[in-house]
């Protein structure tokens, strides 16, 4: 059985014609990716071309930031698709991120029916941070997925070194879960628990 899945990904570009050379690029297969598919599959490459180009239907859903088009450099796209295919939309957006080395691919992925969800930050072909919340309570509900993209998001907006906030943030959100756990164990002892 092959579930949907979605991805959510927010590029954040070095400029506006970075940001529409990868929009570009989300559209198009490698040459690469095409030739191991077509060899895996046992396919012609021009029927895998064809295949590709459809399941990767990249939507621009809005642009982050600036709203005009001609100084935007941070968007917002989406792509559904069956889970039997995950492997190849994953290595095409690793093969795009490695084209655009200084880009942050910020990859919100969701499968409803098979409960569970990540966050993704990639960088370089890579996958420099990941959560995943495989463990939901109730079908298609988060129960632990923490937002990870804020303090790229802040280092990017910023102009700051990436990665350079990660630390920081880390014990500030550690510094929050006590908080939390302080203020539960005070409302469990005000109630009698």
């Amino acid at each position: 059985m092959s579930n949907w899945i979605d991805y959510n990904i927010d590029v954040l570009a070095g400029s506006p014609i970075e940001i529409n050379r990868i929009a570009d690029r989300l559209k198009r297969p490698s040459n690469k990716l095409v030739g191991w598919v077509a060899g895996r599959d046992g396919e012609s490459a021009a029927k895998i071309t064809e295949g590709l180009k459809k399941l990767f239907d990249f939507e621009a859903t809005k642009n982050l930031g600036y709203v005009d088009p001609v100084v935007n450099q941070a968007r917002r796209f989406h792509l559904s698709f069956r889970s039997k295919s995950y492997g190849i939309v994953d290595s095409h957006l690793f093969e795009i991120s490695a084209e655009f080395p200084s880009s942050i691919f910020l990859l919100t992925y969701r499968d409803m029916m098979a409960s569970y969800s990540g966050r993704r930050v990639i960088r370089a072909g890579e996958v420099v941070q990941e959560v995943h919340d495989g463990d939901q309570k109730v079908q298609s509900l988060d129960w632990i997925l923490i937002d990870i993209f804020p303090p790229f998001f802040a280092e990017y907006y910023d102009g700051l070194e990436f990665g350079s906030l990660w630390q920081e943030w880390l014990g500030k959100l550690e510094a929050a879960v006590e908080e939390l756990k302080d203020q539960s164990a005070g409302t469990a002892k005000a109630i009698g628990k």
